[in-house]
């Protein structure tokens, strides 16, 4: 490598923070827009900025893109188009969220573990920021981000749902009843907090995220790392996430084990996940009845997703059918519907087989593996682009090796920390 291509790698791997952070903020930003401009922003404008800062990303990677990506990308498209013309129902978003995957993952690639950690710490004083104002000034903060009629524009709340919060909100923006705020009710209200995300769920996946990334990487004093803990379970309280601190416990679980060090246990985490759902249905199906969420909580939640996967016959499995129940409250239906099973086994393989050469990389991949195993049990937020890029690009930096320059203009590589064990796919009890 030339120190000409050095610079090039630097200078792409700054622009990649910066499609992060944009990544991260430009829904606020249209948000704010439509507000104060009374303008209406379609779902058609957001999804043009999407693909935009993907187009960039794409560019930004260009000379990385290898053969195979672009045979696996292209034999992907193809069938995935067939399976539309028999599946009226197969939405090609799917395109879309895997995209964001490994674009964001090779933006990371590009980056080091330390361009992984500032980021983190830009979006994360970035979106206590926005908290704080929405927080101390509820009524100025509705005034200039109309979230509700931002996501009304955009298609995502039907227009003729009724407000009954009467609030700018997103409509998961308060529980009622049994399901009212579960943290410090008395001092935050009812109100869950949503900050650059405008919705509650995605700010709860942005607490999981950064404390993945806590468990996986070693990088300052440890007072600053326990900071972006006690940060980030600011954030889970605000967005009044259980969610959040009970993917926490299992993250934690399998970091202090040697389970996240095992690629056969990365695989088998949403497999196992979407088993004991299929379980759940079989065990509480109610023949002749369409699943529907009765009760709006998690559990009622769980339940929709296991009684939907069971209710499917083998055409809905193979994505060769439409659900005849909407799957988007469902993440791993949302999936199965749109990939197919076997399709989705595959790609997911892909990146469980994937070797992580450091201790963090093998780290985070468990950590992706178990915010995926439990947050497609409840929706398909994951693949919003708003925390996807985030994650995909701080698991790629995780994985970079760093190249540093001297005065001479000379490579000297400066690795992570090296996997202390290889990366087996069985344990070693198993080999």
């Amino acid at each position: 490598m030339t120190l000409a291509s050095a610079r090039t790698t630097t200078l792409n791997s700054g622009l990649g923070l910066s499609l992060v952070l944009t990544a991260l903020l430009f829904n606020i930003v249209l948000c704010f827009v439509g507000t104060r401009g009374n303008i209406a922003i379609s779902n058609t404008i957001v999804i043009v900025c999407e693909l935009m800062i993907l187009a960039a990303g794409l560019y930004l990677i260009r000379e990385r893109i290898s053969q195979r990506a672009v045979r696996i990308s292209g034999a992907l498209i193809m069938l995935l188009i067939g399976m539309k013309f028999i599946n009226p129902g197969l939405d090609l978003k799917i395109i879309h969220d895997l995209a964001i995957m490994y674009i964001f993952y090779e933006l990371g690639l590009l980056a080091t573990l330390q361009d992984g950690n500032r980021l983190l710490w830009i979006a994360m004083v970035i979106v206590l920021g926005v908290s704080a104002f929405e927080v101390l000034f509820p009524d100025r903060f509705g005034a200039v981000f109309d979230v509700w009629t931002y996501y009304v524009d955009k298609g995502v709340i039907p227009v003729g749902t009724i407000n009954y919060s009467n609030t700018t909100q997103f409509i998961s923006g308060t529980r009622s009843g049994e399901e009212a705020r579960s943290f410090f009710p008395s001092l935050l209200g009812i109100q869950r907090f949503s900050s650059v995300f405008l919705e509650p769920v995605s700010m709860g996946n942005f607490s999981v995220i950064s404390f993945g990334w806590c468990l996986s990487t070693k990088i300052g004093r440890p007072w600053v790392r326990w900071a972006l803990i006690v940060l980030a379970a600011v954030c889970a309280v605000l967005a009044d996430s259980r969610f959040a601190f009970a993917c926490w416990a299992i993250m934690l679980f399998v970091r202090m084990t040697s389970l996240y060090r095992f690629r056969l246990v990365v695989f088998c985490l949403p497999v196992a996940a979407m088993l004991a759902l299929l379980i759940t249905g079989t065990l509480h199906e109610m023949p002749g009845v369409r699943p529907a969420i009765n009760v709006d909580n998690f559990p009622g939640r769980l339940l929709f997703s296991g009684q939907l996967l069971d209710y499917w016959g083998f055409p809905q499995w193979l994505g060769l059918a439409p659900s005849p129940v909407y799957t988007s409250d469902t993440g791993y239906a949302y999936v199965c519907n749109n990939l197919g099973l076997p399709l989705a086994l595959f790609m997911w393989a892909i990146f469980a087989v994937h070797r992580a050469d450091t201790v963090e990389a093998m780290s985070m991949k468990a950590m992706v593996a178990v915010y995926a195993a439990t947050s497609l049990c409840i929706g398909a937020n994951m693949f919003t682009i708003k925390t996807a890029a985030l994650c995909w690009f701080l698991y790629g930096s995780a994985s970079a090796v760093s190249v540093g320059w001297d005065k001479l203009g000379r490579s000297r590589q400066v690795f992570s920390e090296k996997a202390e064990v290889p990366d087996g796919f069985l344990p070693a009890q198993f080999r």
